[in-house]
Parts: structure tokens; C-alpha cells; sequence
């Protein structure tokens, strides 16, 4: 009886050191942009990661361990021409395919990014209700009258473990998209909403985790300001008490999994490349479950297997897309080079300047380079794919006023990134830039004629502005063409936020470069060369005779 008693109290106290501890495997994505299967339809060559990857990682990691969450940091419905057809052209029925493929991923919650608004509410209305997992964002304000199934957070239960998860989205949209894609709703500082919800949860979780959709205003190194805390905040929500793992996107960083204080952050940069992953060890401490250790990285999707499934979701729709991509829309009588940040004036911007300036009848234009990386498009026949790489992004263009003293602000602002030379190599001197500004932010002005001098004081970089041959007068009004995303703040240009508008062309402009190409039927473009970098020299100095002297 006695030795019955001891094997009862010992199954016991094995029980309740197996119910001391357990384990947790966090996998979070972000900023995936409808990259759905691994391939540039764009550029006709292979991507590197896609949702077909992350779903056959997420099986893969689901048969191995016992407790998983699956999560995403929003800009998942936007990116691609599968995207763009499927969701606003007759191409598509209506059906998201990111969506299509994230349900048969198995997420358990994802937060609105900006990119989510860029097609209007109701495209966004019409793919959140296709999704299969909760949409977060407990900082947007005015979600339920425009009928938006958004959350704040959800709580889920994994074994006898309790996680809330709270969404946070970017409250910079309203300067990235038009008033009429967001309607009657607002976005509140995500910091002091972080600070309350995650105190409310608390409560009811032994883990809070925060999906934030934006980045870190401060080098996480050194802790330095990087001056974009008007769009980033993870650093400060990473302050708030409470939060046990800050998942952050927007900036398209991977940015493996790391302690900033007592949180532990992390970012897996962009397109569906990297999936991050921290398996956490929980110990039973006070009645509730506490991390006790944890690992993490942020894994590659390159060498995934693309998942059948997700394949055969989007088979027919990519189909068809294919198809519109290699429609002929013109001649192209020269190559083209896209992408970068060009040092000189650029044919591929030039060709964007008169797009705008057709369809608006401007005097100006003021246009930036939208593809980050270089290539060469060869004469001949014009793909619709093409123009998809000219311009990526939804943007429609308007046209606004300025008077000539804002007109010069405007063009300051667009040279501030360039930081002088480096004339230390043997080859020449290089021109050098600010990598904390985006290579969308380096717009230049066509319809008129100036020089930049790289050396001078940022605000004091332009001389000889020019329009018709005249010096821009400071108080006359000049007619600007530009796009949505610069008219609402977008890169804090000044003044085209405020500025007066007289006319709004509301379709996309991948549209409107097609029709404009296929007016002309062969399009040749040019860089017509009516800005330039110039440096003053200060004198002309003759190097010592080597002359013997008589």
C-alpha cells in the first residue's frame, strides 16, 4: 500500500514538472507584397522567396512542433501585376490571390499595412472578407463605419499558453494615400495605443506580442536617431511595458531576431525572402507561462519547394496576367535603361515627365525613378511588363499650384540626399548619397532648367532655376504635375500637401504611360539634359614648370 502510495505521488510530481514548462514557435512575415509565387513577371527571372515557399515552411515546421503561431505585418495584397490585375482590371474576378494564398498558409493574424489602402476600401473591404485569419489595427480609428473587419487584437491559446496579439498599423498613410482611399478613418499615435491596449491584455495573456507595421527611427546598434520617426516607431514602442516580442515591417530590413531592452524584435524584410522564426522555452513561473530562454533567426525562403496548393490557387489568374503582360503596346525605338538613382539627367524619368505633363497639361513636372534596381530594356517591341517596371507603384497624378519660392523649396528638398564627392579612387569622383533616403525621393523637375551643386548647404543646392528661359520669379504661380503619393505628403515634400489643386487624374499610371505610348506608336525616349550636378572650382592653378630654366 505504502510503496502504491509512493508511485502515485512521484506520477504526480512528474506531472507537474511537465506542466512547468513548454515550448513556442513564433513565425512571423511581412511586407510580402503579393509575391505569390517565386518568379519577376517583370523582369522575366526567378524571385527569391514567395507565399508558395513560406507555405511549404510553415507545413514543414507545423509536422515538428507542438505549439506555432503563424503571423504577418501587413503590406501582403500589394506589389505585384498579379496583384494589380487580379484586384482593380476585369483580368481578375474580384478574388485576392495573397490572400487566396495566406489562408492556405494558416495565419493566425495579420495587421494592415500602408500598401492595404493603396486600391481603396473597397478592394480592401472586398479581400479582408476573403481572409481566413483576423486583420489588426488597434490605432485605427473610424474602421467600423467604413465597415472594415479590423480588430485591435486576438487572443490565442496554444496548449495551456495564452497570447494576445496586438496590430498596429503605420498612422503615415494619410500622407501616402489619397483621402479617398481611407474615407472617415484615422490613425492614432501608435505608441500611446500600444501603451494602453497592451496594459488591457496583459491581464488575459502570459505573452503579448505586438505586430507593428513600421520600422526603427533609431539605429538599433548605437541607438542613434535616424530622423524617420515621423513613419517609424519601434524603437518607442519597444519601450512600453508588458510586450515580450515586437514584430516590426515597413522598412523592408531583415533584421533577425534580437533583444532591444527586455523585448525581443525582429523584421523579415521583404517579398516573402526570409520568414523569421523564434522558438521560445516558457517556464511556469506565478501561475502564469514566462519565457525562460528562446532562439531565433530569420530564415531564407530561396531554396523552399513551391507548394502545389498555392500554385494551383493562382494558376488560372496568372495565366491570364502573363498574357496582358506581353501585350505589345508600342515600339520602342532606343534601349532604356530602369532603375537607380541616376547622376545626370535620365531618359526612363524624362519619359514618367511627359506622361504627366500630357495627361495634365502642366507647365512642370516632378517625377522620381521607381525601380531600386538596374536594367536594360532593348529596342523593339513594347511589353505591358515594361511599364510595370517604368512604374510599381498604383499612384494616379495631379496637377497643383505653387509660387516660385515654394517651387524652389520643392526642388531643394529633392537634392537633399546627396552628401559631395569621393574623389579618392583612381577612376574619378563619385557622387555620394544618403542611404537612409529611399531612391523614390530623389525627384527631379522637368519644364525647367538648374544646376545643383552637391557641395553646398542642403537648402542652398539649386542656382539658375529656370521656366521658358526666365528666372522663377518668387511670388508668380506655376502649375506642377504631380503624383498622388507626393500631393498628400508622401517623402515630406513641402508645400504640395497644402497646395491648391486643380486637377486630379484618378487612374493609375501604368495606364495612362500605356496610352500615351500607344498615341505615339514608336516612343524614343531622351534625357533632353535640362539639369545638372555643377560644381564651382575655385581657380585655375598651373601645376610647378618642369621646364629647366634658362
Amino acid at each position: 500500500m505504502r510503496s502504491r502510495a509512493f508511485l502515485l505521488g512521484l506520477l504526480v510530481l512528474v506531472g507537474a514538472g511537465l506542466a512547468s514548462a513548454t515550448e513556442l514557435t513564433v513565425l512571423f512575415t511581412s511586407d510580402m507584397h503579393a509575391h505569390v509565387l517565386p518568379y519577376d513577371d517583370v523582369r522575366q527571372r526567378p524571385g527569391r522567396g514567395s507565399i508558395a515557399q513560406v507555405k511549404s515552411y510553415v507545413d514543414a515546421t507545423r509536422a515538428r512542433v507542438g505549439n506555432l503561431v503563424v503571423l504577418d505585418g501587413g503590406d501582403a495584397i500589394q506589389g505585384t501585376p498579379l496583384a494589380h490585375y487580379a484586384l482593380t482590371t476585369s483580368v481578375g474576378d474580384g478574388s485576392d490571390p495573397a490572400i487566396a494564398a495566406m489562408n492556405l498558409v494558416g495565419y493566425d493574424a495579420a495587421v494592415l499595412g500602408n500598401h492595404e489602402f493603396n486600391f481603396g476600401l473597397e478592394v480592401l473591404r472586398r479581400s479582408l472578407a476573403q481572409s481566413r485569419f483576423p486583420w489588426l489595427g488597434a490605432n485605427l480609428v473610424g474602421a467600423s463605419g467604413e465597415r472594415l473587419p479590423v480588430h485591435p487584437h486576438r487572443l490565442i491559446k496554444r496548449g495551456s499558453v495564452r497570447i494576445a496579439v496586438l496590430g498596429l498599423a503605420n498612422p503615415n498613410i494619410p500622407h501616402w494615400d489619397p483621402p479617398s482611399h481611407l474615407g472617415a478613418v484615422t490613425f492614432a499615435d501608435p505608441v500611446a495605443v500600444a501603451a494602453a491596449e497592451v496594459a488591457a491584455v496583459r491581464e488575459r495573456a502570459d505573452l503579448v506580442i505586438v505586430l507593428l507595421h513600421a520600422g526603427f527611427e533609431r539605429d538599433l546598434a548605437t541607438g542613434e536617431p535616424d530622423g524617420s520617426d515621423y513613419e517609424n516607431y519601434a524603437w518607442r514602442v519597444a519601450q512600453v511595458p508588458g510586450i515580450d516580442l515586437l514584430l516590426t515591417g515597413h522598412t523592408h530590413e531583415s533584421i533577425p531576431p534580437r533583444k532591444l531592452g527586455n523585448v525581443i524584435v525582429a523584421q523579415p524584410g521583404k517579398w516573402a525572402e526570409f520568414v523569421t522564426r523564434i522558438d521560445l522555452k516558457l517556464e511556469r513561473r506565478k501561475g502564469r507561462w514566462q519565457i525562460a530562454s528562446w532562439t531565433g533567426s530569420n530564415q531564407a525562403m530561396e531554396k523552399q519547394p513551391v507548394h502545389p496548393a498555392v500554385v494551383a490557387a493562382v494558376e488560372k489568374l496568372q495565366d491570364r496576367v502573363r498574357a496582358e503582360l506581353a501585350r505589345v503596346v508600342g515600339e520602342l525605338g532606343a534601349p532604356l535603361t530602369l532603375g537607380g538613382v541616376p547622376t545626370r539627367d535620365d531618359a526612363t524619368v524624362d519619359l514618367v515627365h511627359a506622361v504627366q505633363l500630357a495627361a495634365t497639361g502642366a507647365q512642370l513636372s516632378l517625377a522620381a525613378p521607381l525601380s531600386s534596381a538596374r536594367y536594360e530594356v532593348p529596342a523593339g517591341p513594347l511589353q505591358m511588363r515594361v511599364l510595370h517596371g517604368l512604374y510599381p507603384y498604383p499612384n494616379t497624378v495631379l496637377m497643383v499650384a505653387l509660387t516660385g519660392a515654394q517651387l524652389h523649396n520643392v526642388v531643394e528638398h529633392a537634392v537633399r540626399g546627396w552628401q559631395g564627392l569621393d574623389c579618392s579612387r583612381p577612376q574619378g569622383c563619385t557622387l555620394l548619397r544618403d542611404p537612409r533616403l529611399p531612391y523614390y525621393n530623389y525627384d527631379t523637375l522637368q519644364g525647367a532648367t538648374y544646376l545643383v551643386n552637391p557641395l553646398a548647404p542642403v537648402g542652398q543646392r539649386v542656382r539658375n532655376l529656370r521656366v521658358s528661359g526666365r528666372p522663377v520669379e518668387p511670388t508668380a504661380t506655376y502649375t506642377l504635375a504631380v503624383n498622388s503619393y507626393r500631393a498628400v505628403g508622401g517623402g515630406n515634400y513641402p508645400h504640395l500637401l497644402t497646395a491648391p489643386r486643380l486637377k486630379e487624374i484618378d487612374r493609375p499610371m501604368v495606364e495612362l504611360i500605356a496610352e500615351y505610348i500607344a498615341r505615339l506608336g514608336t516612343v524614343t525616349p531622351e534625357a533632353d539634359d535640362n539639369w545638372a550636378f555643377a560644381i564651382p572650382l575655385a581657380e585655375a592653378v598651373a601645376p610647378p614648370s618642369t621646364l629647366p630654366v634658362p
